[in-house]
């Protein structure tokens, strides 16, 4: 059961004494958190800063629906949207009365915070996120961890775990959770790994999916920005490397165990995955 689904708002804020504490810490000074928290839907929560603040904000409505205004502008924020405040923006955040939401926000600052928004999406406007059990998960145990934040230990990881949910907002790939086009990729990735020491082809996948190759391929750009093909051979390779790193097969019999004609196609492929050759790789 999760630990924060409560019926009131959490929030914790990072005390100066602790910003500086980061600020100065090999470890922690990249990113960190300078306030967090979470709003379920029956509370009619408003979020804003009327002077604007030194740290960027990340606000995430999980569910229900919102609005930003920021100066004269004004978005429409639906359910599984997340959008960055920049450093020193005025802005108001707040719940349609007709459809309340259960948000997530954190403030966090850092040597990496500007990078960290540009990666986010540069630009106030709401951007849309697969919805993730996981991030929930994440977002709990980052609170379960600043309860203690005097315990540097504690402060550490629940950044260390900030990272990771960070990234979960741009993640592009599919989700196991869901059906529909993200079950096809799933069925099509399972079939590239009980085939990896074939020479699959894109007619090949488009057949065995009874799908049109074309529909196929836009597909997994869409949703992995591979083609169909890049992520197979990509597969091999890994596999390929695993075998050389574990095993003492030479390149000619783990090029011909991963179903390549010849060593010398075999090491062209790696060496454009890898970055080096496959004796290369295993020398070092």
């Amino acid at each position: 059961m999760n630990q924060y689904a409560v019926s009131t708002p959490i929030t914790r804020i990072l005390p100066d004494h602790l910003k500086r504490k980061l600020e100065k810490h090999p470890l922690g000074r990249n990113l960190f958190i300078t306030a967090i928290g979470v709003y379920p839907e029956h509370v009619a929560k408003e979020i804003s800063e009327p002077q604007g603040v030194p740290v960027y904000t990340l606000i995430y409505a999980a569910q229900g629906k919102g609005w930003l205004e920021t100066g004269r502008k004004k978005s429409k924020v639906h359910p599984s949207q997340y959008l960055v405040i920049p450093r020193h923006t005025r802005f108001r955040c707040y719940p349609d009365p007709q459809a309340p939401w259960r948000i997530y926000t954190v403030q966090f600052s850092g040597k990496l915070a500007d990078d960290i928004f540009s990666y986010l999406g540069k630009g106030i406007k709401p951007r849309s996120t697969p919805p993730l059990v996981g991030r929930n998960a994440q977002f709990d145990d980052i609170l379960h961890h600043l309860d203690l934040m005097n315990n540097i230990e504690n402060l550490l990881y629940a950044n260390f775990r900030f990272y990771s949910f960070l990234g979960t907002f741009r993640l592009t790939v599919f989700n196991y959770m869901k059906k529909g086009a993200d079950n096809i990729i799933e069925q099509c990735i399972q079939l590239m790994k009980e085939k990896l020491d074939q020479q699959l082809t894109l007619a090949n996948l488009s057949e065995h999916m009874h799908l049109s190759a074309s529909y196929l391929s836009a597909l997994f750009r869409e949703k992995t920005r591979y083609s169909p093909i890049q992520l197979f051979t990509s597969l091999r390779m890994q596999k390929a490397s695993q075998l050389l790193k574990e095993t003492k097969l030479t390149v000619k019999e783990i090029s011909l165990e991963m179903g390549y004609p010849d060593p010398y196609t075999f090491s062209r492929s790696f060496k454009l995955v890898m970055g080096v050759s496959p004796k290369k790789f295993r020398d070092k």
